[in-house]
């Protein structure tokens, strides 16, 4: 029986209580468009619409056929006899979404089955949106889901943005009645112009302190009544953490049974009274929503007890911390062909650009895009503005300065831009992902002398002002390296010497002391490229692509594993690229 109740209070609360919520979505509105800087030899650039030959994704439905999925859900007010699978937020405070603008509403409607559920989430990148992997599992969100952004109330009738749903992933190992591993990733089918958060690290227990205060957002229940509404207006409440120990105890004086894991899951609050008086809790209809501590999301609403307020009971959330490594890489995705592994460019010494689509552990047909990429010096893959559109980062060698290719959500196309707060003299050149900390890729730069500089992203294409963080010990260096090698969440460095010996520099994301001691990885990598885009087989971890004296390309799959097991056995991935004077 008591496992029966908890069954049921996880569930994602069922429908939303009013149908006038389809005019918050009225206002839909389109990803703002970052003016592009002045290209200078822009006219002598080549085609920066390069990727139009990959599949640009379409909207999953239009605008009025997603507002209507939140209408269908709307008006199916049936509630059933208890709430079902989601928490909310019983005790807290009527907050705006201006206070919590990476907040969003999940809203799923199965017309086939007629089966409605609304969940809270957290935007996490601008197309990218973090959850419970309770509100996702065994749903088809891309067929019948809706996302609205931007939104205070339910049914204000005057704001709110509404996106589609492209792909969907939930952790592998979820366990639907142990709740264990609840975290779950929607890609949605367009960028949100809102601000996001990042997730807490790997290792960041300070987060974690009992006693530290962290907020909870949601529209959920604001009782736990069996015919209880969901709030009209988003809410808060502050929630102090609570040590493993008293977590473990108190679940096994509700439930009977030990269903607090610790590692997995973290709690919060003041054991409830036993009634909506006293209690401040989430509850059904806030699941999959954030415990923001630090700007960061620390925890995941996942599961608690029927009704929310039996005495004596706590929220139970996800650990983020101990998820990162599973759930930053498929928010850090971005790749040409938008199936969540990143793709080869490789330019011949005419001028002429290919690329080559990842199958998982072998490359496709190669497929031509343009000409007059002849007097491109190198080329990166990176997505600066997080916007799910991989940016190409170039060197032009006529004029020596760096230029970006990227996608101008206002146009429709593809643009080039100049990197003017880089300068284009180094030489070897890296953009592992976010460094310090800010969830913006930052570029690491080796300078002549062997002094490597880091310019923090602004997320905009363009970089803050170097800060120097070797000094002239990384002559002749080569630096490569993109996401997260070492299975931490943070993104890493790769460091090939003149010997080649291969250094990994795991990420610390704080800026001016970035890596944490190197650890030698690999002997003999004596190869004539190396290229690093991600994460090539789609199993969420970033590998590396070398190509040998020979013109045999080799695949390095990573393991998530800080030592010189860093990559699995290698992979050939066929020969012939040595017509090829440029990869990346």
């Amino acid at each position: 029986m008591i496992r029966a109740l908890r069954v049921r209070l996880r569930r994602p609360s069922r429908v939303l209580p009013a149908a006038a919520l389809a005019l918050a979505l009225s206002c839909a509105g389109a990803f703002a468009a970052q003016p592009a800087a002045a290209a200078g030899g822009a006219a002598d650039l080549p085609d920066p619409g390069v990727a139009r030959t990959a599949a640009v994704p379409a909207p999953t439905a239009s605008d009025r056929e997603l507002r209507e999925r939140v209408v269908a859900a709307a008006e199916d007010r049936a509630v059933p006899e208890t709430p079902k699978r989601t928490p909310f937020v019983i005790g807290g405070t009527e907050t705006s979404i201006s206070g919590a603008p990476w907040m969003v509403q999940l809203a799923y409607y199965d017309a086939t089955t007629e089966d409605s559920y609304f969940c809270g989430g957290t935007l996490v990148a601008p197309n990218k949106v973090l959850t419970a992997a309770h509100c996702v599992a065994g749903l088809d969100w891309a067929e019948n889901g809706a996302v609205v952004a931007g939104a205070t109330g339910l049914y204000d009738g005057t704001s709110g943005t509404v996106a589609g749903v492209w792909s969907q992933w939930n952790h592998t190992r979820y366990n639907g009645e142990t709740y264990q591993h609840d975290i779950a990733v929607l890609t949605l089918d367009r960028p949100l112009d809102q601000p996001w958060l990042r997730l807490a690290a790997a290792g960041d227990t300070p987060s974690y302190t009992p006693g530290r205060t962290g907020t909870v957002y949601g529209w959920g229940l604001t009782s736990g009544a069996e015919d209880a509404d969901l709030s009209a207006t988003l809410r808060k409440a502050s929630l102090p953490l609570v040590d493993d120990a008293t977590c473990d105890s108190a679940a096994k004086s509700v439930f009977g049974q030990d269903y607090f894991v610790e590692g997995s899951m973290v709690c919060a609050g003041t054991p409830a009274t036993g009634a909506d008086e006293g209690t401040t809790t989430p509850c059904n209809g806030d699941s999959g929503g954030p415990l923001v501590v630090g700007n960061k999301v620390v925890g995941i609403v996942s599961w608690g007890v029927e009704g929310c307020t039996a005495q004596g009971a706590y929220p139970v959330f996800t650990k983020v911390s101990s998820y990162t490594w599973a759930a930053q890489p498929r928010i850090d995705d971005a790749d040409r062909s938008f199936d969540g592994r990143a793709d080869l460019l490789a330019r011949t010494p005419s001028g002429g650009l290919f690329e080559q689509v990842s199958q998982g552990t072998s490359l496709a047909q190669r497929s031509f895009l343009s000409h007059g990429w002849q007097d491109v010096s190198w080329g990166l893959q990176a997505d600066l503005d997080r916007d799910w559109f991989q940016d190409l980062v170039i060197r032009d060698k006529n004029d020596g300065k760096l230029y970006r290719s990227y996608f101008d959500h206002g146009a429709g196309d593809y643009t080039w831009m100049q990197i003017t707060s880089v300068w284009g003299g180094y030489t070897s050149y890296a953009i592992p992902g976010d460094m310090t900390g800010d969830a913006r890729p930052d570029l690491v730069a080796v300078d002549t002398d062997g002094s490597v500089y880091l310019y923090p992203g602004k997320g905009t294409g363009e970089f803050y002002g170097k800060v120097k963080v070797v000094d002239r010990s990384w002559k002749g260096v080569t630096v490569f390296g993109h996401g997260d090698l070492s299975g931490d969440g943070r993104a890493d460095l790769l460091v090939r010497n003149g010997s080649g010996v291969l250094y990994l520099y795991r990420g610390t994301q704080q800026e001016h002391t970035p890596w944490s001691t190197r650890i030698e990885a690999r002997t003999g990598w004596n190869f004539t490229s190396y290229v690093a885009n991600g994460d090539m087989t789609g199993d969420g971890i970033a590998d590396v692509v070398t190509r040998d004296s020979g013109g045999r390309l080799w695949l390095y799959p990573g393991t998530n594993r800080a030592s010189a097991d860093l990559f699995g056995a290698r992979i050939g991935l066929g020969g012939g690229f040595d017509q090829y004077d440029l990869l990346f």
